[in-house]
């Protein structure tokens, strides 16, 4: 079982996302190692981690936010709970576990989009016109699970 952190910083009907920089770096902000890294690193991603043995996922939110991303002052909504349960390819047979937490942030007034160093790339994006060939690491199924949520929820 894996659970991750997503957080949704949202611009009107764009949410930030970004293609992972080839740089060790990411072991020490989210553990994707080298081969994970290069492999994803072509598709777009939402800003995201593990949770750590008994974080708090609000923590974690907080983490991607100004560690991962470097925005400071922004505001957060309450996690948001959604499970996936699938057959993975690493483990024949098996059932494994996603329970993904959903962040909505709002970046502070006059903000200006900073590409930290360990992206190649971070831009807004439209959920909704972005390809799901487009994404990387899955996160196609996390943006329209989270998409539904919002149409759920309003």
């Amino acid at each position: 079982m894996c659970l991750s952190t997503f957080l949704f910083v949202r611009r009107g009907p764009k949410i930030l996302l970004g293609k992972y920089g080839d740089t060790p770096k990411w072991e020490e902000l989210a553990g994707l190692d080298a081969t994970r890294r290069q492999t994803h690193s072509k598709g777009w991603t939402i800003p995201a981690r593990q949770v750590k043995f008994g974080e708090d996922p609000r923590d974690a939110a907080r983490h991607v936010g100004e560690v991962i991303l470097g925005i400071r002052g922004m505001t957060y909504s309450e996690p948001r709970v959604e499970v996936d349960l699938y057959h993975p390819s690493w483990a024949p047979g098996r059932l494994h576990y996603d329970v993904w937490f959903f962040v909505d942030a709002a970046p502070p007034k006059g903000w200006t989009l900073k590409v930290p160093p360990w992206y190649a790339e971070l831009a807004w994006q439209d959920p909704r016109r972005v390809p799901d060939e487009a994404y990387a690491r899955g996160h196609q199924d996390v943006v329209a699970r989270w998409r539904a949520a919002r149409r759920r929820t309003r």
